[in-house]
């Protein structure tokens, strides 16, 4: 049987986030929400994709606050019966409350008559410090949600950029079994991202010695070289995608300018003609650039937030001579 599942995604992603929901064997999505997907799983998914995911325990209507939405759940027990009775004995519980993507505290006189209606119901008990489980409550604009988390939270990683919006440049990579580039390489979750879809080589082109040795102890299976990103040794037309990240933390100077300028040029000699482009960085670093870029035709851009810098994925296809 299906169950209903809840995951959230970083904000801007939802097109190609859907195309990839829709490629997912057992899944039927149900709705795509801003930053967040619905959807119906044979399995309990495991998205690489995916920020967190959540089994959906009960849906209410918008609800004004946590605390509405808490007594509400008080007033009915539907969400009961959609429990994973078979996992719940013994386990430790906590319950967290959310106003769209930030945590807020709730009246703890309904926190605890509802986890005192949840231990007597399903054998599980509170545990706030270290919970086996985290039960959601959470308000957004098309409703509230009460939701089982799934999942470890995954350990952040400063200087490496986010291993979901990793997997979805994977995706719009589109490299097949086929060769990609990652210019200007500074960190492995790109590339790792790129051989976990299937590419055959992964060239990492890293800018310093110090780059090159944390991507070689950490993505397996990649070439790494050290030098510009606008000069590498890689044969004309070889890869079948190129990967240029800018650290959107990075100071916007000429020399920055005009490093993103070399990367470009190098990536148009470098490509195959079906092949793919990707630039991830922020606005400020590399809009007017990528505007005034020739050679390529532009497929899709998608805004989104890293690192709290306002930022985008520019995917881009050579153009063809005479086309």
């Amino acid at each position: 049987m299906k169950k209903l599942y809840f995951s959230t995604f970083v904000q801007g992603l939802e097109q190609p986030i859907e195309a990839m929901l829709r490629k997912e064997g057992g899944v039927a999505v149900e709705r795509m929400l801003s930053g967040a997907a619905l959807y119906r799983s044979v399995r309990e998914p495991s998205l690489a994709y995916m920020h967190m995911t959540f089994l959906v325990l009960f849906q209410m209507k918008p609800m004004a606050s946590v605390d509405e939405a808490v007594r509400r759940l008080m007033a009915t027990g539907g969400w009961l019966d959609r429990f994973p009775y078979e996992q719940t004995q013994g386990l430790r519980f906590r319950i967290v409350t959310a106003q769209e993507d930030q945590l807020v505290s709730a009246n703890m006189r309904y926190v605890d008559m509802l986890e005192t209606a949840i231990c007597e119901q399903t054998g599980m008990r509170t545990g706030r410090e270290r919970p086996d489980v985290e039960l959601w409550v959470l308000c957004r604009p098309e409703g509230a949600y009460f939701l089982w988390r799934l999942g470890r939270h995954a350990a952040r990683q400063e200087g490496q950029l986010r291993a979901d919006v990793c997997a979805v440049v994977a995706f719009l990579a589109r490299c097949g079994a086929g060769q990609a580039a990652v210019l200007g390489c500074m960190s492995a979750s790109l590339p790792a991202a790129l051989k976990e879809s299937g590419a055959r080589m992964v060239t990492c082109v890293c800018p310093d010695n110090a780059s090159a040795k944390a991507v070689e102890s950490k993505a397996h299976g990649v070439r790494v070289s050290v030098g510009p990103s606008g000069c590498t040794d890689l044969p004309d037309s070889s890869q079948q995608a190129v990967v240029i990240h800018l650290p959107v933390k990075a100071e916007k100077t000429p020399r920055l300018e005009s490093d993103l300028r070399n990367a470009l040029f190098e990536a148009r000699r470098v490509i195959a003609p079906e092949g793919r482009l990707i630039v991830i960085a922020s606005l400020a670093h590399a809009e007017s650039t990528l505007r005034k870029t020739q050679g390529v035709h532009m497929l899709s851009r998608h805004p989104l937030t890293l690192s709290g810098q306002k930022s985008a994925i520019w995917l881009m296809t050579p153009e063809l001579d005479g086309v």
